[in-house]
This record gives C-alpha cells, structure tokens and sequence, in this order.
C-alpha cells in the first residue's frame, strides 16, 4: 500500500473516530437541550399559568381600583361639599369673630369706664364713711348735749317754778310794800318829810333802807355778805335785805352784826352764787 493511501486510511480512521465522537457529543447535548427544552417548557407553561393569574389578579386589581377611584371620587365630591361648608362656616366664623373683636372692644370701654365709676363710687363710699362717722360723732355729740339740755331744762323748770313761786311772793310783798309806800310817803308828807331825798340816808323806823353788798365770803361753808348801811341807817340785828341785780331776786341777806356805817349778815336764796360787790341791797322789794 502506497503511504498515501495509508495516510487517507489514518486520516479516516481519524475523521470516523472523530465524527463517533461528534455524533456522541452530539446526541448527548440533544439530550441535554431535550431535557432543557422540556424544563423551559415546562417553566413557560408555570410562567403562562402565573402570568394568567397575574393578569386576572390585575384585572381584579384593576375593577378593585376603580371602584376604589370611583369611591375616592365621591368621597372627594362629598369632602369638597364638607370643605365648602366649612370655608363657608370659616366665613361665618370670621364675620362672628369681627363682631365678637368689635363687642370685646365695645367691652373692654365699658369695663374701664365701670372700673373708673367703681373708682369713684369707692372715693365716694370712703367719703361717705367719714362723713357717716363724723355724723355719727355729732349725733352722740348731740344726743349727749341733749341729754345734758333735758337735764338743764329740769333744773331751769325746777328753778322756773321756784322762781315763779318767789315772783308771786315777791309781787305780794311788792304790792304790800307799794302801799307801804303811799302811806309812808302820806306820813312823811304829814310830818314834813321830802319823800324823794335818797333812801339810805333816812333813818326813820319803818322806812325802807337800801344799800349795795360791800364785801362777799364763806366763813365755815356759810356764804356771807357785807352791805354799806349800818346802825347810822337805823339798821337792826335780825333785819332781813332782799338781794336785787336790776329786777333779778337774788336773794336775802339776814343780819347778823351791826357797826355804823356798815353790816354783816348771812345770805340765803336761789341765787347766791351770783351775789356779788355792788349788788344791791334793799329791806322792800
């Protein structure tokens, strides 16, 4: 055999080992791409069946989702209703609230003008307080003069009926001592007497003798008086002078000592405080 022919045989031996091989190769990767494609079939069918699921859930997602718009729609028409109302009640707010400002204001005046009236109704009560303890004052003041002028009052009725008592007694003994008088003037006229020269240089018994109170005293309590007739005036131990300050009856002087030109007796009479130097002092009244 010739070597090229023995090379063709090699290189037959080779290419039939080497196709052997390829068709080995290549049955196995059918096999491979078999299972392969029997595994891609069966993922595409699983893919199929949740691709299917997917799109029936989006379905029901999507009916979900409008019914779910649809519900968001009304509630959005309805919450725009509920937004209109409340601006509009905002509004309404807003104006109350305007007016509510205007009458906090309109207050707020009235109550600084009730606390400056509060002010001075107070200023005003605290005067009134010191004006009622001042009247107060006065009419305890009052009350207590009063009480002090009823007592008075007593004591001037009691005096006043003491005083009337004596007047009458007094106007008895006037109208006596006027006829005294008369008929001592009628004597004195019949023995040639001037029956106008002064009294107290008349030194006749039974003729009235006037004098003025000298000197007052007490001697042991007992009030005391020295009158400016004595024995010279015919005055007498015993003799009794009325005690007159213009036409007030002051009392009555009883005589105690006789000197000649003056006398000393006891005073008696609802008046002897007043008694007093230049009083005068008369045996008629």
């Amino acid at each position: 055999m010739s070597p090229l022919t023995k090379l063709f045989v090699v290189l037959q031996v080779i290419l039939s080992i080497a196709l052997t091989a390829a068709v080995v190769v290549y049955v196995s990767r059918e096999d491979g791409q078999l299972l392969a494609l029997r595994t891609a079939q069966t993922t595409a069918l699983s893919a199929q069946s949740e691709r299917d699921a997917a799109v029936a859930a989006m379905n029901a997602a999507t009916s979900n989702a409008t019914a779910l718009q649809e519900r968001m729609n009304s509630q959005s028409r309805e919450l725009g209703g509920q937004v209109t109302a409340a601006q509009q009640q905002l509004a309404d707010l807003n104006v109350q609230l305007a007016k509510a400002n205007t009458s906090n204001a309109t207050q707020a005046l009235q109550i600084t003008q009730l606390t400056e009236g509060l002010k001075a109704a107070t200023d005003t009560t605290a005067n009134l307080n010191t004006t009622v303890a001042q009247l107060r004052d006065a009419s305890d003041k009052a009350v207590r003069e009063a009480a002090a002028l009823n007592q008075r009052n007593s004591e001037l009725a009691n005096t006043l009926d003491v005083t009337e008592a004596e007047r009458r007694n007094l106007a008895e003994q006037l109208a006596e001592a006027q006829q005294n008088n008369t008929r001592m003037s009628r004597i004195m006229k019949e023995r040639g007497i001037d029956p106008n020269i002064p009294s107290d240089r008349i030194a006749v018994a039974g003729i009235p003798i006037n004098g003025v109170i000298r000197e007052k005293r007490d001697i042991a309590g007992v009030p005391y008086a020295t009158i400016s007739v004595g024995s010279a005036d015919d005055v007498q131990r015993g003799m009794q002078f009325k005690v007159i300050q213009g036409d007030k009856f002051l009392g009555t002087l009883t005589v105690d000592s006789v000197e000649q030109q003056e006398s000393t007796g006891r005073l008696q009479g609802p008046h002897v405080a007043e008694i007093a130097p230049g009083v005068q002092v008369r045996t008629q009244y």
